[in-house]
């Protein structure tokens, strides 16, 4: 049975009407005759849909949406207000509050129940969708995450097991070759847990706000210095192609540091270890309409249309051609990373061929 917490001071209008209305339709009616009482109600109560006046003594139904708005349990719950006044001005305060309806006095029994219904069906599909997204990155999870896990673990593993059983006869540049499988393995295991963590907290949207206030001075030797960096590690800093031109040296950007480089390093990562050693990497940076423009283009082994329609954590495409060293999910990442900031990612390809990745961080004075 849905509970609905009803907030109104009207007697009459808060017991005898809605609630009597809506226990006929079936609902769990809870009630309270203020805003500081329905605020607290609510937050022992978990309702999972609220009707609140606007005009009430001790708290206000703006007050109250605002105070339910700042705790996770309460924040997500349908919100209806009711209110005598019907001028646009307070209609547009309330929604811009996070109202999901109104309905304004008089209101007949069918327009309550239908607001009602409306709002807990739309409730449920969201629910739905979310649940169906989360049963699909379980499922991802499920079938990638033990692989990736097992693999640097297994070099780590038998690498320092071959150590300890011949430790009083290893040559030295057998010594040195062991330590350096270890060394690798575990920047990949470290990595790919570094990143799956970034995944999830990037999945906090209350966390959004706080990332697109960051910013950072960003020059051309950083770009450089980031992307080349992670040319070294497959050897291919000699096929970078360059072509940069950033206004006045160094511009400031909206975005840290830390969320550029991951996503300088994401994209430069599959460029080189999805294009043959000796190819071009053709990498454009420059600074127009208020924004530092990123270009990279590989000539490797491409995607489909379908392939980057279906981009996604964990997707991972062509395993069974080139053997994928991480999660596969480096591009939905750097995807992520850029919508919270409210810019653009598009990617062009033509499989087999060559793949483009564009991508804008916002400009700021």
């Amino acid at each position: 049975m849905k509970r609905i917490l009803v907030i109104e001071d009207d007697v009459s209008l808060r017991e005898f009407m809605i609630k009597y209305f809506l226990e006929k339709e079936g609902y769990q009616v809870i009630t309270a005759e203020n805003g500081e009482i329905g605020l607290d109600k609510a937050k022992q109560e978990l309702p999972d849909l609220i009707i609140c006046d606007i005009m009430m003594p001790k708290m206000n139904g703006y007050e109250v949406i605002q105070a339910l708005h700042e705790h996770q349990q309460t924040a997500s719950i349908p919100f209806i207000f009711l209110t005598a006044m019907s001028d646009r001005a307070n209609i547009r305060d309330g929604m811009n509050l996070g109202a999901d309806d109104f309905l304004t006095k008089p209101f007949v029994s069918q327009e309550l129940i239908s607001a009602v219904n409306k709002r807990l069906e739309k409730k449920a599909s969201t629910e739905s969708r979310a649940n169906e997204k989360l049963k699909t990155l379980r499922d991802k999870i499920t079938s990638v995450l033990p692989h990736e896990f097992r693999t640097p673990l297994s070099t780590i593993l038998s690498a320092s097991n071959i150590l300890l059983d011949e430790v009083e006869t290893i040559e030295k540049d057998e010594l040195r070759e062991m330590l350096g499988y270890i060394n690798t393995s575990a920047k990949r295991l470290n990595r790919l847990i570094e990143n799956y963590l970034l995944y999830i907290s990037l999945e906090n949207s209350s966390a959004s706000d706080d990332i697109r206030t960051e910013q950072m001075l960003c020059t051309e030797e950083h770009i450089r210095e980031c992307i080349t960096n992670q040319a070294k590690k497959y050897n291919r800093v000699q096929d970078l192609v360059w072509q940069t031109s950033i206004s006045s040296g160094s511009v400031r950007v909206g975005m840290s540091e830390s969320y550029l480089n991951k996503i300088l390093e994401e994209i430069a990562d599959n460029s080189c270890k999805f294009s043959d050693h000796g190819t071009p990497i053709n990498v454009n940076v420059n600074t127009e309409n208020n924004h530092l423009n990123f270009e990279f283009t590989d000539h490797g082994l491409g995607m489909t249309k379908e392939q980057i329609e279906q981009i996604g954590a964990f997707m991972q495409f062509n395993r069974e051609v080139r053997e994928q060293q991480g999660s596969g999910f480096g591009l939905t990442l750097t995807k992520r990373i850029i919508e919270i900031h409210n810019s653009t990612f598009h990617i062009e390809s033509i499989a087999g061929t060559k793949t483009t990745v564009r991508f804008s961080v916002p400009l700021v004075s």
